[in-house]
């Protein structure tokens, strides 16, 4: 061979393998750092009264606060047998066992491991045999582990064996009552249950008993139950039981696709010997976008059958929004057509439970002029890395590359409800890169960079903050002491750059923090000789004068003022653009109620690229769309479907929580409405909402279901060490001596102590409940409990409620040496003239 072609053959050989070389070397180095995000492994729990299935338990591979896990009831039978089915979807299972602890989980009634099973194609049967160790109508926890290889899963219910509460009859009921709305031909039946139709008719998104019959009965949709209804119970009483269904319903739009509802449906049943009663329905129905079909034309992203309130934002030129629909965010881009489904637990195909269960929620941080979007998931995990936990997950999407990237994640022992309650008060992520939130009273810089964590403020109580719409704004006031006194200076900080400005209160006056109405800040001042305790230790904060002011400004313009002759405000709500103001007048001896009054902002949405518009159909009625002023989408957008960027390193950040503030938990049809330390606001909402109070430790607080009459409590009595003192004195000497307690009452007043600080300081083994601001109606819970009501009469003078009947209630009058009945009209005249002053306890 010729030199030449020899060197030739050499060369190419060494080009070709360097070639390969290289190949390898960059495919090694630049191997795809993407991926899916991994399907749902966790079994699911269900399980049975008889034939019929109840409440479907999700599982939690970490240990749970079981303290706040009260999500659903489980009745247990006579012959002490609960049933359950595993549905172990190809995960396997090793071992079963189950414990049952009383309520706040610090006591364990009894354990066993489940060795008595059967399995066949993927699913378990069992028998749990409770020990005789139930105590009738009492609720308890039940915890059920699964062992699978190294993992341990928890599911979580109430138990209880009810007495008298017919729990398999009212569940039939709502079966049966669901079955008929989907049936032309007995549907017509349901009509005895409805009541006057004074429902907004027009919607499917929200029906009610005050609905048409033609609405329940869903009107002109044309839709079938694509899963089977499976009755979560959530509330067991004597008077009467909550259960909800939730399922999903299809439909074939005129495109010839299949489209999905989100159904759920609450009924509150009181079952009689005579009849049924079914005194709430309620059915919500929202669409599962898929961003098919003509979801996005013209200036409109059209979202379906849904709520009207949109959590979305929109970068600055409206260019590109971003919004959340049933546990998914979507991010359209008006410039590429493009449309993300950038966060979603749902798969590609079907539905399926897991997938699907809606124990968690995205808040959007803000989408910058890319398109690219930061963002928060937080509850449970359905699927994915964090699959099974709870926690604050902070996400950027990055649009260019279509990746979504996890910055941090922050683990959490309580429920998504309570986290919800808790967590929504302050979400906040900032350009340099720091998360701000809110926990347990105590708010916290997390920074995504280093993931160190610092403490901002700590200790705050609900009256004591408030947060701007945008979360870009925190203002709260230093308080020393009691934060009823209102405080000498709040501090208002832009999260933005962590810079902080001052409002001082004037001479002899104090200031509050209301809220926000979208970014201006509301305060109210009060003079401090005004500001009034009365004789039981409750204080009123009336505000004279109510200021908004622009906190955008260094000099904290104000934009209006609120200030009228002879009235006080007491507290405010803000909604959307309209203040509604809290009034009260001094009537000599307290502060009472006075008509109500608004403020409202008239600019509104005004400028606003982006907004919420409704359209209507006859089949589908009223459906929510997003308009983007300058749009038109003059084809289909691109559907993307990013993928999640490897992590290189674990970014999970544990935040002790080490608030000191004690909450009331509202809960609704089995949701968490409202948390809050003032137990007042907690039992008004309850009742306004058909709910209940649930306090930290589990216990009912207060709740609608009170024996129908509560004879005279017959412990009631004086003690000999306060026999010749004032009414006050007495009412809570009689308090204490029900309880075994003997003091002189009168002693500890004239020492300058409280009625309120008596009672707290006393009943160690009871729950004290300051009522104060509730009404007659709402205070009888505690009557029929068991425990006497102190309420106030006059500036000095004090009466306990011992008993009621339907009419009339049972007052011990230690003024006038005897107990006598008031008709309940003149008895809240009396109370509400006293401004509505009541002390209770609950035995812990």
């Amino acid at each position: 061979m010729r030199k030449g072609t020899i060197k030739a053959a050499v060369l190419a050989a060494v080009f070709i393998g360097a070639v390969l070389i290289f190949g390898r070397f960059m495919n090694d180095t630049n191997e795809d750092l993407t991926t899916e995000m991994k399907e749902a492994t966790l079994p699911v729990i269900t399980m049975y009264q008889g034939d019929q299935e109840l409440n479907e338990l999700h599982g939690y591979v970490t240990e749970m606060d079981a303290a706040y896990m009260r999500d659903t009831i489980t009745p247990v039978g006579e012959d002490r047998k609960l049933p359950i089915v595993i549905q172990t979807n190809q995960t396997a299972v090793d071992t079963i066992s189950y414990e049952i602890r009383s309520l706040d989980a610090t006591r364990l009634i009894a354990n066993a491991d489940v060795t008595s099973y059967e399995e066949r194609s993927g699913k378990i049967t069992a028998d749990l045999q409770i020990q005789n160790l139930l105590e009738e109508g009492e609720e308890y926890l039940m915890i059920i582990r699964l062992g699978s290889g190294d993992r341990s899963i928890c599911y979580y219910t109430r138990i209880a064996e009810p007495v008298d509460c017919y729990v398999s009859e009212c569940v039939a009921f709502v079966k049966d009552f669901n079955d008929k709305t989907f049936n032309d031909e007995t549907s017509g039946t349901l009509a005895t249950y409805m009541e006057r139709t004074t429902g907004d008719n027009t919607t499917l998104q929200f029906v009610s008993l005050n609905s048409s019959l033609k609405q329940v009965s869903w009107a002109d949709f044309k839709g079938e139950r694509l899963t089977e209804p499976v009755p979560s119970i959530k509330e067991i009483t004597p008077t009467y039981n909550v259960i909800v269904l939730d399922y999903v319903v299809s439909s074939v739009n005129e495109s010839g696709q299949i489209e999905y509802y989100n159904i759920e449906e609450y009924y509150r049943v009181r079952y009689t010997t005579s009849r049924i009663y079914l005194l709430n329905f309620e059915r919500t129905m929202n669409q599962i976008f898929r961003g098919e079909n003509d979801s996005v034309y013209d200036q409109y992203i059209q979202l379906g059958i849904r709520e009207a309130n949109v959590e979305y934002k929109a970068n600055e030129a409206g260019t590109s929004v971003a919004f959340v629909q049933e546990g998914e965010l979507w991010s359209y881009n008006t410039v590429e057509n493009t449309l993300a489904k950038v966060f979603s637990f749902r798969g590609y195909e079907g539905i399926d439970s897991r997938e699907n269960y809606g124990e968690h929620d995205i808040k959007i941080v803000g989408v910058d002029e890319a398109g690219s979007v930061d963002y928060i998931v937080y509850g449970y995990m359905n699927r994915g890395i964090h699959e099974g936990e709870v926690g604050i997950a902070v996400y950027h999407y990055d649009s260019l590359a279509n990746t979504d990237e996890e910055l941090v994640f922050i683990p959490s022992d309580k429920s998504y409800e309570v986290m919800k309650s808790e967590l929504g008060q302050l979400m906040y992520v900032n350009e340099g890169g720091e998360l701000f939130l809110m926990l347990d009273g105590c708010v916290y810089g997390i920074d995504l960079n280093t993931l160190s964590v610092r403490e901002l403020v700590t200790d705050l109580n609900v009256q004591d903050f408030a947060v701007s719409a945008s979360n870009h704004y925190f203002a709260w006031m230093e308080t020393e002491g009691d934060s009823q006194m209102g405080s000498s200076v709040i501090h208002v900080m832009n999260l933005s750059d962590q810079s902080t400005q001052e409002i001082a209160a004037g001479t002899g006056e104090a200031i509050k923090p209301l809220g926000f109405m979208d970014e201006d800040f509301v305060y109210g001042i009060a003079r401090q000789s005004d500001i009034f305790e009365d004789a039981a230790g409750n204080v009123t904060f009336p505000m004279y004068q109510i200021r908004i002011v622009d906190v955008s400004t260094k000099d904290l313009t104000v934009q209006k003022t609120y200030e009228k002759s002879g009235y006080f405000v007491s507290g405010v709500s803000i909604e959307d653009y309209t203040m509604h103001l809290n009034r009260i007048q001094y009537n000599g001896t307290a502060y009472v109620p006075a008509d109500q009054d608004m403020i409202m902002n008239r600019e509104g949405d005004s400028g606003k690229l982006v907004n919420i518009a409704t359209s209507s159909s006859a089949e589908k009625e009223t459906e929510v769309q997003l308009t983007i002023a300058g749009a038109s989408a003059e084809k289909t957008p691109k559907l993307l479907t990013p993928k999640e960027t490897i992590l290189e390193e674990e970014r999970t950040v544990a935040i002790k929580e080490e608030g000191s503030t004690k909450h009331y938990y509202v809960y609704v049809k089995g949701d968490v409405v409202l948390a809050t330390d003032d137990v007042t606001e907690a039992v008004t909402a309850a009742n306004d909402s058909m709910g209940v109070v649930i306090g930290d430790n589990l216990q009912y607080v207060w709740k609608r279901s009170r024996k129908s009459a509560q004879p005279a409590l017959s412990d009631i009595a004086v003690g000999a060490e306060d026999a010749g003192a004032g009414s006050i004195a007495q009412c809570i000497n009689a308090m204490l001596e029900k309880e075994g307690i003997n003091i002189s009452v009168n002693a500890l007043i004239e020492g300058g102590e409280t009625p309120k600080s008596i009672l707290n300081n006393t009943m160690k083994d009871m729950q004290v409940l300051d009522l104060t601001g509730c009404n007659i109606e709402e205070v009888l819970y505690y009557v029929s409990c068991g425990s006497p009501v102190f309420s106030m009469t006059g500036s000095t003078d004090a009466v306990l409620i011992i008993g009621y009947d339907s009419n009339s209630v049972v007052i011990f009058d230690p003024a006038l040496g005897t107990t006598y009945r008031k008709t309940l009209t003149e008895a809240d005249e009396m109370f509400t003239a006293a401004g509505n002053v009541f002390f209770t306890y609950l035995v812990k």
